[in-house]
């Protein structure tokens, strides 16, 4: 736990972290937000209790931006934003987590503190060239003008017995039908997926938060890239023939539904009854 808590620590907290602890079973938020304490992390690390966190820090800066997709049908967005932070913007890889009520976040850590309305512009850059043909109301960033404080991550939300938590990218997909975990994810490899993160250069945000501004919007790049693609499988061994070979990809789990739907069509020469004869 205390790994964890250092990783997130060098990727996003704020040297005075300020927020809320709740109990397990409080509906309501805490009227206002204090200072929270590594105790008070590993209280939520261990779902014992409900912890948010407030990125801004006192002096109207931050170091962490999340994006929040309110819907699991949003994963090739998602997974799409992923890989263009890295490929078109040459920006570190973010951390992807899966919320523990509905729908993905991706966090992305800065060396060095900005002002709040320069993050809030950048995300709002980012949603305008590659996420702007969903829904106003699906997405949010944080930290911004409206927005409270974002769940600390891993934790567990009592309402519905689910865990939120930092995944393999290449594992998005399989949470696209039910959000969360149903057991409390590992700590030592939650730390082990952060501690290969590294934080934006100082200065990079608005160099790239430039280039956004120059290039003309466009749709959402929706289409998972191919990595994507390829990481679902999990086919093992030799084929002998290319009917052997359709019938594990039809049956593998790991697969896509459009995987597993295209194999069966092309199996169906080898199974199509023929006629009785008269």
């Amino acid at each position: 736990m205390n790994r964890l808590i250092a990783e997130l620590q060098r990727l996003y907290l704020p040297p005075v972290l300020r927020g809320q602890v709740l109990a397990p079973d409080t509906a309501a938020l805490a009227p206002a937000a204090g200072a929270l304490t590594a105790a008070e992390l590993a209280q939520g690390l261990a779902g014992a209790a409900t912890v948010l966190l407030d990125l801004a820090g006192p002096d109207g800066m931050t170091r962490s931006l999340v994006l929040s997709f309110a819907r699991r049908g949003d994963w090739p967005h998602v997974a799409a934003l992923y890989q263009a932070l890295q490929d078109d913007l040459e920006l570190p890889a973010p951390a992807i987590a899966v919320a523990a009520d509905n729908g993905y976040q991706i966090w992305l850590s800065l060396a060095e503190p900005v002002a709040l309305p320069l993050a809030r512009q950048f995300l709002a850059a980012l949603v305008g060239k590659y996420l702007n043909d969903l829904p106003a109301n699906s997405i949010a960033g944080v930290p911004a003008a409206t927005a409270g404080p974002v769940a600390l991550v891993p934790s567990l939300n009592s309402a519905n017995g689910k865990w939120s938590a930092f995944i393999d990218p290449s594992m998005g997909s399989m949470f696209a039908e039910e959000s969360g975990l149903d057991m409390a994810p590992n700590l030592d490899r939650q730390a082990d997926m952060l501690a290969g993160l590294a934080c934006m250069a100082p200065g990079q945000l608005q160099v790239t938060l430039d280039l956004l501004l120059a290039s003309p919007e466009q749709p959402a790049p929706i289409s998972p890239p191919p990595s994507e693609t390829t990481a679902r499988l999990s086919l093992a061994g030799t084929f002998s023939d290319p009917q052997s070979f359709l019938l594990a990809l039809m049956n593998d789990p790991a697969a896509s539904p459009d995987q597993r739907i295209e194999a069966a069509k092309a199996l169906l020469p080898y199974f199509a009854k023929q006629a009785p004869s008269r």
